[in-house]
């Protein structure tokens, strides 16, 4: 069968590989034609147009000759408008799969064919044949891989997209393959020269997770699962020493650096200095996003990534006054976002009217003490922490409103726990509140509308525009000797 996502890519009904793929641009692929408005579209309300809204994307699997095994990808085919263009490869970070790359590819499916692999050892792919459990790959391994992986398929060039570890692996490929390279698109660079021990790295992984969507904890938590915590041991101790500063001069693709407002592993101070040493990079920061950016906020990393690689982020570039290059997301214009039915002003209603709830009605039902003490420390939380929650009906607004979803989320879980074990003995109709109570909480964190954006261009000097000058071109030494430097201090 002939894959309907991307041409080339030879398959049977079971998904899995026969032989090698073979990806290829030109082919006689089109999708099935259909009537079109008369009046102009967005491209991405075009794509809808032609295909719908579902993006599901297909799994494919490729036999790797030279690493023994076959390497499972996801993959979108692009719309009509992508045709003759580079494929974009989304590469995933530590310990991690494609899954999460999902509500990107669906996006960027809307004009480039999309293709998203699981690495060796991860997700779906299992470790390259005769690897040593447990198989923790380095930098190099890991960017060898994706070549092979890339060879495999007959993708001679791309656009390549990292995120975290997936950076360091798309740069080394860019260094030393430039050929193989159209452009790059880096999110949540690592390692921050200040962190590269595994004592120091991990905890700010770990802080991260309050500053993200609470739908991407279930994700990660099955990919480390897959993986095994003795492979991501591994991995983060063979990368969190990596001097990718010494090879960021070398890298000759335009590259696009992305870092959200809250990351915790990368720094503003890193990240500037990161696109610094890149001879043709730009910086732009997403507010309101952590160090998954293309997670949480996938429309807007999208639409960043069109204008890249339209050429619209090119040097020089007349941005607005205070650099907003995408405006602020807006999921009710979304068709492909899931449906949230809940506003940031209606979830501070619910949490004020369920916090009154915990603190009135246990004790006038005579639900018990243990629950009522439950039920009324549950409200004192959620009024206190509402209070500094930066939606309409905070006061302080100082608490980014992703932290106060995955403090709802918590105490959801918390709530179903205690129904379950604690409170046994208690009235029934305390436990049943107490765990719909749980159950709302759950709810209301995953159907919640989180306002992302908008992202905004970050002048960083010393870059060069396109086309350089011999001024530009002096630069580049500087590059080199800032990045020596920095690599031995």
């Amino acid at each position: 069968m002939r894959n309907g996502c991307c041409p080339g890519l030879q398959w049977e009904p079971t998904g899995r590989l026969d032989r090698p793929c073979r990806f290829a641009l030109a082919t006689t692929f089109h999708p099935p034609e259909r009537t079109l408005p008369s009046c102009p579209l967005p491209p991405d309300q075009r794509a809808i147009a032609m295909f719908g809204t579902s993006r599901t994307p297909r799994s494919v699997w490729t036999k790797v000759p030279s690493l023994g095994i076959s390497m499972h990808a996801r993959t979108w085919r692009g719309s009509m408008e992508g045709h003759g263009k580079a494929p974009i490869v989304l590469v995933h970070g530590l310990g991690l799969s494609s899954r999460y790359m999902v509500p990107l590819g669906r996006r960027l499916a809307l004009g480039y064919d999309v293709l998203a692999p699981d690495l060796p050892g991860f997700g779906s792919s299992p470790p390259p044949a005769g690897a040593s459990w447990p198989a923790g790959p380095d930098v190099r391994e890991q960017a060898d891989h994706l070549l092979a992986w890339m060879d495999a398929c007959g993708i001679q060039r791309a656009v390549l997209f990292g995120n975290s570890v997936g950076v360091q692996v798309v740069v080394d490929v860019a260094v030393r393959f430039p050929e193989r390279v159209e452009r790059l698109i880096l999110t949540g660079p690592t390692p921050d020269p200040r962190y590269r021990t595994p004592a120091r790295q991990y905890p700010l992984v770990v802080m991260n997770m309050p500053f993200e969507l609470p739908s991407l904890n279930p994700i990660m938590q099955a990919d480390y699962a897959s993986a095994g915590i003795p492979r991501m041991i591994q991995q983060l101790r063979r990368t969190v020493g990596d001097p990718i500063e010494t090879r960021l001069p070398d890298v000759q693709a335009p590259a696009l650096v992305v870092r959200g407002e809250h990351d915790m592993t990368l720094s503003q101070e890193w990240a500037e200095e990161f696109t610094r040493l890149l001879p043709n990079g730009r910086l732009v920061v997403v507010e309101g996003a952590a160090h998954n950016v293309h997670y949480s906020a996938a429309q807007i990393t999208a639409r960043l990534v069109h204008s890249f690689l339209q050429g619209q982020l090119d040097w020089p570039l007349p941005a607005p006054a205070d650099g907003t290059v995408v405006p602020a997301s807006d999921a009710r214009h979304d068709p492909l976002a899931p449906t949230k039915p809940i506003s940031t002003l209606a979830h501070g209603v619910l949490d004020y009217l369920t916090a009154a709830f915990c603190l009135t009605v246990p004790r006038a039902m005579g639900w018990g003490p243990r629950t009522e003490k439950l039920l009324a420390m549950n409200g004192l939380m959620a009024t206190s922490y509402s209070l500094f929650t930066d939606y309409e009906l905070g006061a302080a607004r100082k608490l980014p409103m992703t932290v106060h979803l995955n403090m709802d989320a918590g105490s959801g879980v918390n709530l179903l726990l205690a129904a379950a074990t604690t409170l046994r003995g208690e009235p029934a109709a305390g436990r049943v509140a107490v765990a719909a109570l749980g159950l709302f909480h759950l709810f209301a964190a995953s159907a919640t509308q989180v306002p992302m954006g908008p992202a905004r261009l970050v002048p960083v000097g010393g870059q060069p525009v396109l086309g350089q000058t011999g001024a530009d071109q002096e630069a580049a030494p500087v590059r080199q000797e800032r990045a020596r430097d920095m690599a031995t201090t």
